[in-house]
């Protein structure tokens, strides 16, 4: 049904929440809860649009503007609850999301009970709220991004510093904003593969057992 997450994998120790871009819930994102359930982490792919989908800027400008912090939250932990029935006992669940959806992925991490985050090239309204925030992140970040990248070591990695925050931080020369969707012009081949490399080894080091990182 629109709104619901769409869950993908069986039975697995880590669990990821998918969020999707601006202009909402669609076949690449899904491609991405495939990719992460082969990979062997069961994923749910959040619909925050509860169906709607923005073919021009304009319109996924307007349904962003519609969002509420607790409306994305309730979607954010409505994921947690579908994906954790395909998980054993003592799983950990996170976060993943790109562009708007990997600022609601971190934002999610701060405000709500997720054992990791992997912002791909998303940011948050307040830095500050990372003090929140109980567990590890992958922040992976285009050089030429204009917007989210000054922002991410202006603001963002400072309050890591400050409220002593464990980031891991990947930063891809020459890859621009939205590096890792395939079919557009910004898509940057090379960047995306090490993002998405880097990506399944840092939930890798997430599962049970294993040390959380902090």
């Amino acid at each position: 049904m629109a709104g619901e997450p769409e869950v993908f994998g069986a039975k697995g120790s880590v669990g990821v929440v998918v969020v999707h871009e601006i202009f909402g819930r669609d076949d690449y994102v899904r491609s991405v809860g495939r990719d992460l359930a082969a990979a062997g982490f069961p994923a749910a792919v959040v619909d925050l649009y509860h169906g709607a989908y923005a073919a021009t800027l304009e319109e996924a400008m307007a349904l962003r503007e519609k969002l509420s912090d607790d409306g994305v939250l309730e979607a954010l932990e409505a994921g947690r609850d579908a994906v954790a029935r395909k998980l054993i006992p003592h799983a950990r669940v996170g976060t993943l999301g790109f562009c708007m959806g990997g600022g609601y992925a971190l934002f999610g991490a701060c405000r709500r009970r997720f054992d990791f985050a992997v912002d791909y090239y998303g940011r948050i309204e307040r830095a500050d709220d990372l003090d929140g925030l109980g567990g590890p992140v992958l922040l992976l970040l285009g050089a030429e991004d204009e917007r989210v990248t000054p922002w991410a070591f202006s603001e963002l990695l400072p309050s890591a510093v400050r409220l002593k925050k464990r980031f891991t931080v990947e930063l891809y020369p020459g890859a621009k904003h939205g590096f890792h969707r395939p079919g557009r012009n910004l898509h940057h081949p090379l960047a995306a593969a090490d993002a998405w490399k880097r990506t399944l080894a840092f939930l890798e080091q997430q599962r049970p057992g294993r040390p959380a990182p902090r």
